[in-house]
């Protein structure tokens, strides 16, 4: 919880209990619906003891816990039933109380005072508390009329605005499936005020969720270009990768900005433009027309210095170019075309003709005002849950359908799926970070505390083979020995939580050096600039933790942590 939260209910105990204990309890009438008879249910944030009373009279074997002292005193007191029931407990270091594995859990009118850094952590504590299809229910306000800009109402208290969409999708990663809503007016009966309550069922074994939409799309659309297949990669790259620059829109969808999928397209497109054999990518171009498509000669333009510099045309030194600001006017000003124009190809390409079929429907639209691709926040959740699979999927038909249209050029598919899975050479791609590491002194290993010399290599937080991610923020110094050991793994949360203050160090170092590009690059990352009420090393790191962790249940990824007595 919120400090500033707890010390309004510690100052406010009595009266809050009162307001409470006096008024029908909304949630109540969904218990019997949520978690079986008899069934073991904690109750997290228990406050007054009122809805936990409710539970032990309908004949369930509850349990809470409340971490504001002074509201389980004044519990304790209207109902002494609950002696030995209830217990200290804040979210999300919230442990095992009594014992845990429970059957269901209650969190009603709790997580709007959690703060968005450790939101994450807060569901995966939940999760830790049920035993296998285990239910999970909670509220929220759906809408006040009494809380500020900056998140808080005029006593104070943090009110975080999380959409019911918002916490289905963070739930369902970590691997909740959502079995029902409810929407209801205020138990208080505070004007403007109204709430929703969802529940949520803890799957086992990752079954795979239907995306008849998606794969309709991908296998039987009309295509006469890859654009359809190029704007899927993107959106399940960014859904996977950087959920947080979604923008959840108040009509329930979600958009996502059109610049950030057309700098994605400029990485895919490039090595496939710098191939020494034409390589067509639409069926004018397979038909030698004269009519390329319409981002090439923008592109062209970009990559003509480079060509030479290095394997696929030199992208990996345009890359280092970019990330170190070394960038010129005329190179920054052609970069700035060649994004509107494949922004351009977005919009009036796939974004208007994906779907429209009576079996898929529209599925996007543009909003100039955002300048977003918008689409349903179902589609999001399921580019968010099963983005690795479309992934694979989508670059497999992108080579087959490049053949297609290479028939007369004699292409195969076999000659361009190397191009699209093209990596930067390691060397080039950690440059700059091995660089600033070197220079600054930071002179031991980030995950072992061994000392450093000029050897020093440069490790993947989140593996390059994973997230193919070379951000400043993903690469840290470690000693080579460390490296190897780490190779394609992810560090333990453990290991995480205990190396926090190295890694922040790290990223000072970095952003001291190179701000322009770690701001820019983290930004992605965190869905917004570092700035904030929050430290944005708090803010940061709790976001780094959050893919680490997801990328671990998603990828069902070997987790390390360093062998200290290896040489």
């Amino acid at each position: 919880m919120d400090d500033a939260t707890a010390e309004f209910y510690a100052r406010n105990a009595k009266d809050v209990v009162a307001r409470y204990e006096a008024a029908a309890s909304s949630i109540a009438r969904y218990f019997g619906v949520a978690f079986a008879a008899g069934s073991r249910v904690l109750d997290v944030g228990a406050g007054s003891g009122r809805d936990l009373a409710l539970l032990l009279r309908g004949g369930f074997e509850a349990f809470g816990v409340e971490p504001v002292d002074a509201l389980r005193v004044e519990a304790l007191d209207h109902h002494p039933e609950l002696s030995g029931r209830l217990a200290s407990g804040v979210l999300p270091a919230i442990g095992v109380p009594f014992g845990g594995v429970f059957d269901g859990v209650l969190c009603s009118a709790v997580l709007m005072h959690v703060p968005e850094a450790d939101l994450f952590d807060t569901a995966f504590a939940l999760r830790g508390l049920l035993r296998p299809h285990g239910r999970l229910l909670i509220s929220l306000p759906l809408a006040r009329t009494d809380v500020g800009e900056d998140g808080r109402d005029g006593s104070g208290r943090l009110f975080s605005p999380y959409t019911a969409e918002y916490l289905q999708l963070l739930f369902e990663r970590v691997g909740f499936q959502q079995i029902g809503r409810w929407d209801d007016d205020d138990a208080l009966g505070r004007a403007g005020t109204r709430w929703f309550t969802l529940l949520f069922e803890l799957r086992i074994g990752g079954a795979l969720r239907a995306i008849d939409q998606i794969e309709g799309i991908l296998n039987r659309d009309r295509k006469v270009a890859t654009y359809k297949l190029a704007l899927f990669r993107a959106l399940a790259e960014l859904a996977t990768q950087e959920p947080r620059g979604a923008r959840w829109r108040s009509d329930g969808r979600v958009g996502v900005p059109i610049r950030r999928i057309a700098e994605k397209w400029l990485g895919y497109y490039w090595p496939i433009f710098a191939a020494g054999t034409f390589i067509p990518q639409s069926q004018s171009e397979g038909a030698g027309s004269t009519k390329p498509v319409m981002f090439r000669k923008a592109m062209s333009a970009l990559m003509a210095p480079y060509r030479g510099a290095g394997v696929h045309g030199g992208l990996a030194a345009w890359q280092q170019d970019l990330q170190a600001g070394r960038l010129s006017a005329a190179a920054a000003a052609m970069l700035e075309a060649a994004l509107q124009s494949i922004a351009s190809a977005i919009r009036y390409g796939p974004v208007d003709f994906s779907g429209g079929s009576l079996e898929t429907g529209r599925v996007f639209s543009h909003d100039p005002k955002t300048a977003d691709v918008v689409m349903s926040s179902e589609l999001w959740r399921e580019l968010s849950l099963l983005g690795h699979w479309i992934i694979d999927a989508v670059v497999l038909r992108w080579a087959t359908l490049t053949e297609r249209f290479g028939q007369r050029q004699g292409i195969r598919s076999s000659d361009v799926l190397p191009l699209l899975l093209a990596r930067p050479e390691p060397e080039r791609a950690t440059h700059l970070a091995r660089q600033v590491y070197l220079q600054s002194g930071l002179g031991v290993c980030v995950w072992s505390d061994r000392r450093l010399g000029a050897g020093l290599a440069v490790d993947h937080v989140i593996p390059f083979a994973l997230w193919g991610c070379n951000d400043l923020w993903n690469l840290l110094p470690v000693a080579p020995t460390i490296n190897n050991q780490k190779s394609d793994k992810l560090p333990t949360s453990e290991l995480m939580r205990s190396r926090r203050p190295q890694i922040v160090q790290c990223w000072e170092v970095l952003r001291d050096e190179a701000s322009v590009a770690f701001d820019q690059q983290a930004a992605h990352l965190l869905g917004r600039k570092l700035t904030g009420p929050l430290g944005w090393q708090d803010a940061l790191f709790a976001r780094l933790r959050e893919a680490v962790e997801v990328t671990a249940l998603q990828r069902g990824v070997e987790r390390w942590a360093p062998r200290l007595s290896a040489s």
